[in-house]
């Protein structure tokens, strides 16, 4: 399936690669979310035995950055997803991530409106813009 980004009456339109680079964000939040939840059950390898160097980090702050840095990208795309109307919502999130046809509920071009909008929203909430 192509990402189609809107072309006529949008007044969200990203250059291309940002559109696409935006829409990937978004489909990666699932995984973010599992990632950032893992990074809480990490331990650190087992002993090898084998002598390494005297270099103290400290591995609670390393896995804190990392952790609030996918956090933050998920609340950006949770937030500018609350600002989709709730009757829209599901339709726009499905076919974003998972290429779903719209709900008949609706037009295709309210659909594709908020569509435009959130993934704009996303951008501009991720500095992308």
């Amino acid at each position: 399936m192509k990402d189609y980004q809107r072309q006529k009456g949008n007044r969200y339109i990203l250059p291309r690669t940002l559109y696409h680079q935006t829409v990937w964000q978004i489909r990666d939040y699932y995984r973010l979310k599992e990632q950032a939840d893992a990074i809480l059950e990490e331990s650190p390898p087992p002993p090898d035995g084998q002598p390494h160097g005297t270099s103290i980090g400290d591995q609670v702050a390393v896995k804190a950055i990392r952790r609030e840095t996918m956090l933050s990208t998920v609340r950006v795309i949770e937030k500018e997803k609350q600002m989709i109307p709730k009757e829209y919502r599901d339709g726009v999130w499905n076919n974003i991530l998972f290429g779903t046809a719209y709900p008949d509920d609706a037009d295709r071009s309210t659909y594709g409106r908020y569509k435009s909008k959130f993934v704009y929203s996303v951008a501009r909430g991720l500095y992308l813009l």
